[in-house]
C-alpha cells in the first residue's frame, strides 16, 4: 500500500477508533488494517496507536500525523480537482444526513433527477432525527435545520422556512377564532419533545410576540410523527412549511391563525472538510434552486 493510501487509512482509523470500521470503509479486513497501520508506524519510524482490547489510541506523534495527513489530503484532493478541471465528472459515494421530514419532503423529490444527472455518484441518504458525528460516521454533506450553535462543522446557510400552524379541517372548525391566541391553542398542542423550541412556542403576529409553553393531548420525538398526528385531527401542530405545503394543498390540513408563525428555522449545509469534495458541491448547487425556501 502507497503512503497516501495508508495515510487516508490511518486517519479512518482514528476517526472511527476502530481498524475494523475504517477496513471496512476501504475493503480490508480488520487484520489487513491493522498490517496496513503497523507498516505505516515502521515507514514513519513512530508509534501512531496505542493498542489495547478495549480501544485504540492516538499517540503524541499519532496526532501530529493525524493533522498533517488532512492537510496533506486535502491538498491532493484539491491538485486532483485543478488538473482535472471544473468538467470532470463527480464520482463515487456521497454520504448525506438529514432529519427524516426533510430527508422525505424536501430531498427526496429530486434524487432521480440528480442521478440521472450525475450518474457516477452513488447517493447514501442517511435520515435521522439525532445529531450525527460526520467525522465517525463518514458523513460527506449535513443538512441541518435550526442553531449551528454547537457546530465546529464548516458551512454556509442556504435559506429559511417558516413554521406554520397547522391542523386537520374539523380541528381548526371547532377552534374559537374571536379568543385570544393562546387561548385558541391551550391543551390542543402537538408538542414536539424533539427540542426545547418544541415545547415553549413562540409564535409572532399581530403585535408583540407571544412565548408560552405548549400543551395538550400528546407529545412525540420526531417531526414526521407529529406531522402524521396533525393531519389525523389530534391537536394543532407547528410545523416548517416545507413538511405541510402538500396537505395544505390537498386539503388534509389548514393553516390555523395565518397572521402567525414561528420564528423563521435556518437551513445550513455542513461538511467536516476544509473544502467540500465536488461531488458534494454538485449536489448543493442541483438542489439548493429546487428546495421550497421561504427566505433565501
Amino acid at each position: 500500500m502507497d503512503r497516501l493510501s495508508a495515510l487516508r487509512l490511518f486517519i479512518r482509523t482514528v476517526e472511527t477508533g476502530s481498524f475494523s470500521r475504517a477496513g471496512r470503509d476501504a475493503g480490508l479486513s480488520q487484520s489487513a488494517t491493522s498490517r496496513a497501520i503497523a507498516a505505516l508506524e515502521v515507514d514513519l519510524g513512530a508509534r501512531l496507536l496505542l493498542r489495547t482490547t478495549r480501544r485504540l489510541s492516538v499517540t503524541e506523534a499519532g496526532q501530529r500525523v493525524y493533522e498533517q495527513a488532512l492537510r496533506m489530503l486535502d491538498e491532493d484532493a484539491a491538485l486532483m480537482e485543478a488538473a482535472a478541471g471544473a468538467d470532470r465528472e463527480p464520482v463515487g459515494r456521497l454520504r448525506v444526513s438529514t432529519s427524516v421530514a426533510f430527508a422525505t419532503d424536501e430531498v427526496a423529490p429530486h434524487v432521480g433527477g440528480f442521478l440521472r444527472a450525475f450518474p457516477r455518484v452513488r447517493l447514501d441518504l442517511a435520515a435521522t432525527d439525532a445529531r450525527v458525528d460526520a467525522v465517525a460516521e463518514g458523513v460527506d454533506l449535513i443538512l441541518r435545520l435550526g442553531s449551528l450553535a454547537d457546530s465546529g462543522m464548516t458551512g454556509r446557510r442556504l435559506g429559511a422556512y417558516q413554521p406554520w400552524l397547522v391542523a386537520s379541517p374539523g380541528v381548526a372548525e371547532g377552534l374559537d377564532a374571536r379568543a385570544s391566541i393562546e387561548d385558541q391553542l391551550r391543551g390542543r398542542c402537538i408538542v414536539y419533545s424533539g427540542s426545547t423550541l418544541g415545547m415553549r412556542w413562540r409564535l409572532d403576529g399581530p403585535g408583540d410576540p407571544v412565548v408560552f409553553e405548549a400543551s395538550g393531548p400528546l407529545t412525540a420525538g420526531a417531526g414526521a410523527v407529529v406531522h402524521g398526528l396533525a393531519v389525523a385531527g389530534v391537536g394543532v401542530a407547528l410545523l416548517p412549511s416545507f413538511a405541510v405545503r402538500a396537505d395544505l394543498a390537498s386539503g388534509r390540513l389548514v393553516r390555523v391563525a395565518p397572521e402567525w408563525s414561528g420564528p423563521s428555522i435556518d437551513l445550513s449545509a455542513l461538511w467536516s472538510h476544509r473544502a467540500l469534495p465536488r461531488k458534494g458541491r454538485v449536489f448543493l448547487d442541483y438542489l439548493s434552486p429546487l428546495l421550497t425556501l421561504d427566505d433565501r
